[in-house]
């Protein structure tokens, strides 16, 4: 089956049987293809605080059973959890924050912990990953998007210094300017402050990106 039928069957698996359709949702969130996990994915955004009950006490009781080491279908559930702004799995976020150790994993973590508005404690490792790590270039569009959902100068300055230096792509600055406009978008008290920075500049790239969007 390809995509295009794997969408439209699961729609209609949501359409037609609603929050009935969870458990079937959430065997799909496991399928190898990405592209299919993101239709999932959204089927559970757009099921709304039915989808948030449901894979809330989904994750918890697998955390009761206990975590296991490297999980990866902990993080799709979590990462939906994020953005349907669960904020009772800040205990067990931070629980699987050592049962990890890929940084691209740990990521999905911060992600979640800062949409439900408890990633600012994090930002100076953000700040390494995104300035010392050795696997910098790799991780930088991920550490962005993390800074992206964390509302603070802080995070703006971190862009800022991103977007100055020269090591990284123009690939990774347009997902930086991304980040920048994603924080404006939800708190425009930003754009002052990169004004008062001395940076038009940024915003005259933000705003070409505005119009894009």
């Amino acid at each position: 089956m390809d995509l295009e039928k794997k969408e439209k069957l699961i729609r209609r698996i949501v359409e037609e049987r609603g929050k009935d359709a969870l458990p079937t949702l959430l065997r799909l969130l496991g399928d190898e293809d990405p592209e299919v996990r993101e239709i999932v994915s959204e089927a559970f955004r757009l099921l709304g605080d039915d989808a948030r009950e449901f894979l809330y006490a989904e994750l918890l009781k697998r955390w009761r059973k206990g975590i296991e080491k490297n999980n990866v279908a902990l993080l799709y559930i979590v990462d939906i959890l994020g953005d349907l702004g669960e904020k009772r799995m800040e205990k067990i976020l931070l629980d699987m924050l050592s049962k990890y150790d890929v940084e691209e994993a740990l990521l999905v973590i911060y992600e979640a912990l800062a949409k439900i508005g408890r990633g600012e404690k994090f930002l100076p490792y953000l700040e390494y990953l995104l300035f010392e790590d050795s696997y910098r270039k790799e991780l930088c569009e991920q550490v962005a998007m993390v800074l992206a959902n964390i509302d603070s100068e802080k995070s703006v300055d971190l862009l800022l210094r991103a977007l100055d230096d020269d090591t990284f792509s123009e690939k990774n600055k347009e997902f930086f300017l991304k980040a920048i406009f994603l924080l404006i978008t939800r708190n425009p008290s930003f754009v002052r402050y990169i004004v008062e920075k001395g940076r038009e500049d940024v915003m005259d790239k933000i705003r070409k990106l505005g119009d894009t969007t």
